[in-house]
């Protein structure tokens, strides 16, 4: 579960998908489709990688290791030209995860400069491609200030931990949502609902307890941050805050007596 937990950021490829939903030509067709077979490829490529792992050597001999792929592949051919050629393999994988991710959170942030949570400037689309182009450039610089100055194993338990706890948020949505607002347009349903949920609920709380003190107080410091510019700025400002206000009363109205 601690491993499970850990690689956990991995799993931000489908997850891409679902905030891409308003993208989609036939959302209750394919983003069902796209979630389902990504995570099933994902899953299917780390079981087999971490099979072949365990069966050239003993866990034990690359246990804490940096580069344990490649070390094996040295140590079982005797060449260093593999370990190199699965050296750049996984560079090429991260650049193409960060950029995945990337488009992910630029999303995200679109939609709530949209609602009003966060500045405009996150939901300004630029004139001729159309894109959110300041958004891509200052999530960008953000993360890459973050990648330069924390040791990677922890940027990814940090993101790891908050993609669970999303998730396990998601999940709780979709039972409260279904009570409460069960004449709401929905583009695809959770079949089995609200057993489905309820596992994922429970399974995503259960490997977010696996991660470390270190993990945990890093996601409580970010959450801090997050509820002050929620209560500070997004509340107070957003769409939803808004049309549920009274509307202000007419002076010219006539009053009724």
């Amino acid at each position: 579960s601690a491993a499970g937990a850990t690689l956990f950021f991995s799993y931000i490829g489908f997850d891409a998908a679902s905030t891409a939903g308003e993208e989609a030509k036939d959302a209750k067709r394919d983003l069902p489709r796209a979630i389902m077979l990504s995570l099933l490829i994902v899953t299917a490529l780390y079981v087999l990688v971490a099979a072949v792992a365990v069966g050239a050597m003993p866990w034990r001999s690359f246990k804490g290791s940096e580069a344990a792929l490649a070390r094996i592949m040295e140590d079982v051919t005797g060449q260093s030209f593999w370990a190199v050629l699965l050296a750049a393999g996984a560079v090429i994988a991260i650049a193409s995860v960060v950029l995945t991710v990337l488009y992910g959170q630029t999303r995200i942030l679109f939609a709530m400069a949209r609602d009003g949570l966060v500045p405009k400037v996150f939901g300004t689309v630029h004139a001729r491609t159309g894109v959110p182009r300041a958004n891509t450039v200052l999530v960008s610089l953000f993360c890459g200030v973050l990648a330069a100055a924390i040791p990677l194993g922890q940027l990814a338990d940090a993101t790891s931990i908050g993609t669970l706890f999303a998730f396990a948020l998601v999940n709780v949505a979709v039972i409260v949502l279904r009570r409460t607002r069960p004449e709401m347009h929905r583009t695809f349903r959770v079949p089995l609902a609200p057993l489905f949920p309820a596992v994922g609920f429970a399974l995503c709380v259960y490997m977010m307890g696996s991660l470390s003190p270190i993990t945990w107080a890093v996601f409580a410091g970010w959450m801090a941050i997050g509820l002050v510019i929620y209560f500070g700025y997004g509340m107070h400002r957003s769409r939803l805050a808004r049309d549920a206000r009274p509307a202000p009363a007419d002076p010219q109205a006539p009053v009724e007596k």
